[in-house]
């Protein structure tokens, strides 16, 4: 049976100005935000603070009930010294994952999304960061809005992604993207890129199924459209796959709309 999660009923849709928050610091800065994509066998972690340099917090991200409580958080200034430690902390003040700056290749005024993924719980997936440039200048076209997406779910394994029609048979189309595995993103290249796809008025569904297989659907999205996610051309949209145990099938996605400042 086609096994379809529909994502809008939980989905908290973040849509704003792209802008940041001065953080003070010396010396070459980068502006970096962070989505909560950490997860356990019960769903999402609880908050999560993050320190640079072991100093002092800069920022505390809240826990995220998985699909329907996204935290994504504002931009803040960290050093792009290449040895500045990023470390994200648990509640119990034990490192969860750590990074530096020179592993995540921040480049002085540039924008970052770095998206902390994995379980904390599992053998396999370990967390790790994703990083992300916030490359928010890409051309789009009259029809067109920016895409990029982030497997971040240790449980779903690899699989296709399709942008389609609503109600296309996925029998008769190739995917958007082949083999998609943990920790991976979409489209690649220069990390954190966008690729422009056309939305018509109708909107556009995006569908996940086990790697070479057109079926089950685990995860649907249905973007733009009177019933889909409320996007316009000229938006950027990041999202993030995730695990979700509470939900059947156990997999969900956070969702960031980004309108660029004019």
């Amino acid at each position: 049976m086609r096994n379809v999660f529909i994502l809008l009923a939980g989905l908290l849709l973040s849509i704003g100005l792209v802008g940041c928050d001065s953080n003070g610091g010396e010396g070459p800065t980068a502006q970096v935000r962070f989505i909560h994509a950490l997860s356990d066998t019960s769903g999402a972690t609880s908050s999560v603070d993050v320190f640079v340099d072991g100093e002092g917090k800069i920022i505390n991200m809240p826990s995220s009930s998985a699909v329907d409580d996204p935290t994504v958080t504002s931009y803040v200034n960290i050093p792009v010294g290449a040895d500045t430690e990023i470390e994200f902390r648990d509640a119990n003040g034990e490192t969860v994952l750590s990074t530096t700056a020179g592993e995540a290749n921040l480049e002085e005024g540039a924008q970052y999304t770095i998206v902390p993924t994995g379980n904390l719980d599992a053998e396999d997936g370990a967390p790790q960061p994703v990083v992300l440039r916030d490359r928010l200048d890409t051309d789009l076209g009259n029809d067109e809005v920016g895409i990029r997406l982030v497997h971040g779910s240790v449980g779903a394994g690899a699989v296709d992604i399709y942008l389609t029609p609503p109600g296309t048979d996925l029998q008769n189309v190739e995917p958007l993207i082949s083999g998609f595995e943990f920790t991976d993103s979409f489209p690649g290249g220069f990390a954190g890129q966008f690729a422009p796809q056309a939305v018509s008025q109708e909107g556009s569904e995006l569908s996940v199924t086990p790697a070479g297989q057109k079926s089950p659907v685990v995860l649907n999205l249905k973007v733009g459209g009177s019933d889909g996610l409320p996007v316009q051309p000229g938006q950027f949209i990041t999202g993030v796959a995730i695990d979700n145990p509470q939900a059947d099938p156990p997999f969900g996605a956070l969702v960031q709309v980004d309108t660029p400042a004019q």
